[in-house]
C-alpha cells in the first residue's frame, strides 16, 4: 500500500544479479592481481604491465562498486518495508518524525532524509508536512478508521484502542477498520493464539538457525584467528636472516636460495592475511545473527506470558549484559528486522516505545465474513455477502 511493489521487485532482481557478478569479479580478478604482485614482488613495474592487469584492476573496482550498490539497495528496501508496515498500523494519519526516529534508532534528520529519498523511489501515498505546531510529520493519504470490539461490538476511541483492552467488556479482541487511498483493510489481534505459545512469535526453524549460527560463528572465528596468528608469526620470519639460514641448511629444505625462501614466506603471509580478511567479517556477521536469534527466543517466551497485547518496552525483562530500555529496544528491533521475531511490531504511543503483539493486517476482505471486497470502497461500503457495514463514522482527526 505504501510500497511501490513493481519497483521493489525489480530492485530485488537487480540486487541478485549485481551480487553474482560482483562476487565473481572481485574473487577472480583479485586473486589474479595478488598472485602477480606476489610473483613479481621485487619488480612491481613488471606486475603492473602484466597481461590483463589493467582489466583485472578495473573489474575489481567495478565488482566492489556493484557489491556496495547491492548492499545499499538491500538496506534501503528493508528500511522502506519497515516504514510501510509502520504506516499501515497507524490509525491517526499523522506520524511525527520523532516517533519514527525513536523506533528505528536513527536521528530525526536521518529519518527526514530517508523518507524524502524513499518517496521518489521506494514508497508512495504519503507526504511530508509541518503540523499546526510547527513540528514535522508524515501525512498519510486520506486515512480514515473506526475501532471496534469484536466481543461486544462497542465503538472505541483510538486512544483507548491502543491500550489493547475494551473498556466495556474487558476483552482484548479488538480490531480497526481502515480506509485509505480508496482501499480497505482491517487490523485484528490474534493475541489469544500466542498465549503460552512462544513458537507463535518466533520464525520457523529458529532453533535450527541458532544452532547453525553458533556453529558458523565458532568455525569462522577459529579460521580467522588461525589466519591472524599465521600472519603475525610469518611477518617476523620474513626479516629474520637466522631463521631463513636454518631453513636453507635444513636437510628437508627444497628452497635453495634466500630469495626463494622469502618468496615462500611472503606467499604464506598473503594467504593467511586473505584468510583473516575474509573470515573475520563473516565471524562478526554470524555472531550478530546468533545474538539476535537467541534474543528472539528469549523475548518470544516473554511475549507468551504477557496479559495484554500492548506493552511498553521498558517493562520487558532485560536480555544480556546491557539491560536498559535503549538496548532492549535495539535487541527487539534487530530481531524483528531479521525476521526472527514475527507477529509483533514496535510502535510509539504517548511518547513511549511499545511492543504490539499478534497484530494482523487483512487487506480487501470483509472483517465479518471474510468475503473479498469487490468494487470501489467508500465511507459507507456494505459487504455484498453478509450485508454488514464495513466502514461507519470514519473521519480522520
Amino acid at each position: 500500500m505504501y510500497l511501490k511493489g513493481k519497483v521493489i521487485k525489480f530492485l530485488k532482481v537487480k540486487n541478485v544479479i549485481l551480487t553474482i557478478i560482483g562476487v565473481l569479479a572481485v574473487l577472480e580478478c583479485g586473486f589474479y592481481i595478488i598472485s602477480e604482485f606476489t610473483y613479481y614482488r621485487d619488480d612491481p613495474e613488471t606486475a603492473l604491465h602484466a597481461v590483463s592487469m589493467a582489466d583485472s584492476i578495473l573489474w575489481v573496482i567495478i565488482g566492489a562498486f556493484m557489491l556496495c550498490v547491492m548492499a545499499f539497495s538491500r538496506c534501503q528496501i528493508k528500511n522502506a518495508t519497515f516504514f510501510s508496515g509502520y504506516f499501515e498500523g497507524d490509525l491517526d494519519g499523522y506520524i511525527p518524525y520523532g516517533d519514527l526516529a525513536e523506533i528505528t534508532g536513527k536521528s530525526v534528520r536521518m529519518v527526514r532524509m530517508q523518507l524524502r529519498f524513499y518517496r521518489w523511489i521506494y514508497m508512495k501515498n504519503f507526504k511530508l508536512i509541518k503540523n499546526e505546531n510547527g513540528g514535522e510529520v508524515v501525512e498519510l493519504y486520506s486515512k480514515r478508521c473506526l475501532c471496534e470490539c469484536r466481543n461486544c461490538g462497542a465503538h472505541i476511541e483510538k486512544r483507548i484502542y491502543f491500550t489493547g483492552v475494551c473498556p466495556y467488556c474487558k476483552s482484548s479482541d479488538l480490531f480497526a477498520k481502515v480506509l485509505t487511498d480508496n482501499k480497505f483493510y482491517n487490523i485484528t489481534s490474534d493475541f489469544a493464539t500466542g498465549s503460552k505459545r512462544p513458537d507463535y512469535y518466533t520464525a520457523r526453524l529458529l532453533t535450527a538457525k541458532k544452532a547453525i549460527f553458533t556453529t558458523l560463528y565458532i568455525l569462522n572465528a577459529t579460521v580467522a584467528a588461525i589466519g591472524l596468528l599465521m600472519t603475525l608469526t610469518e611477518i617476523p620470519h620474513y626479516f629474520d636472516e637466522n631463521y631463513q639460514r636454518e631453513i636453507l641448511f635444513s636437510t628437508e629444505n627444497h628452497l635453495f636460495s634466500y630469495e626463494l625462501i622469502r618468496a615462500d614466506i611472503l606467499d604464506g603471509i598473503v594467504f593467511s592475511s586473505v584468510v583473516f580478511i575474509i573470515f573475520m567479517p563473516l565471524a562478526v556477521t554470524t555472531f550478530k545473527k546468533m545474538r539476535d536469534a537467541f534474543a528472539a527466543g528469549f523475548y518470544s517466551n516473554c511475549f507468551s506470558r504477557l496479559q495484554t497485547p500492548l506493552t511498553g518496552v521498558g517493562y520487558l525483562p532485560g536480555y544480556g549484559i546491557m539491560t536498559d530500555g535503549k538496548h532492549k529496544l535495539k535487541k527487539l528491533r534487530n530481531a524483528i528486522r531479521r525476521g526472527y521475531l514475527i507477529h509483533c511490531t514496535l510502535e510509539m504511543h504517548d511518547g513511549e516505545p511499545k511492543i504490539a503483539l499478534a497484530k494482523r493486517i487483512v487487506k480487501d476482505q470483509c472483517p465479518y465474513c471474510g468475503a473479498s471486497i469487490v468494487g470501489a470502497v467508500d465511507e459507507n461500503y456494505v459487504c455484498q455477502y453478509c450485508k454488514n457495514l464495513i466502514m461507519g463514522v470514519v473521519v480522520k482527526r
